[in-house]
């Protein structure tokens, strides 16, 4: 019954298949792994160059290193080093995917219950009086 279905013909030839235009499509493996070791895709690439300062500093705190090794460059870091920012982006990312596993990443959801700050709206301190 489920043959019944299928339309056989006698003379059909598959239809041609067309590339996709606009992307380059590499023609070995040669090409393939240069796209892969290209420059951009190293991690002292991307601490460099796509990271800002703020997030290089995050990366260092959580990788436990010192001030001074911000200012020393990713070049200059030694095997133990890169290997702790390693752990650090992939303790990050676990973080992130926590919170995002939950649901609980929108800004209103940190602000929910959190305590209200007692904050006084006297300026009389700043009042200048002359004497």
């Amino acid at each position: 019954m489920a043959n019944a279905l299928v339309k056989h013909t006698n003379n059909a030839q598959p239809a041609p298949l067309k590339a996709v235009e606009g992307r380059h499509i590499p023609k070995g493996l040669a090409e393939i792994k240069a796209l892969m070791g290209s420059e951009r895709h190293t991690p002292e690439y991307v601490y460099t160059k796509v990271l800002s300062e703020q997030e290089r500093t995050i990366v260092c705190f959580a990788a436990g290193l010192k001030r001074h090794d911000l200012e020393k460059g990713f070049a200059n870091f030694n095997a133990d080093t890169r290997l702790k920012i390693h752990k650090a982006i992939l303790q990050l990312q676990e973080l992130v995917k926590a919170f995002t596993d939950a649901n609980a990443m929108a800004p209103a959801k940190f602000l929910q219950n959190a305590p209200r700050e007692n904050t006084s709206t006297d300026y009389s301190h700043l009042t200048v009086s002359s004497h």
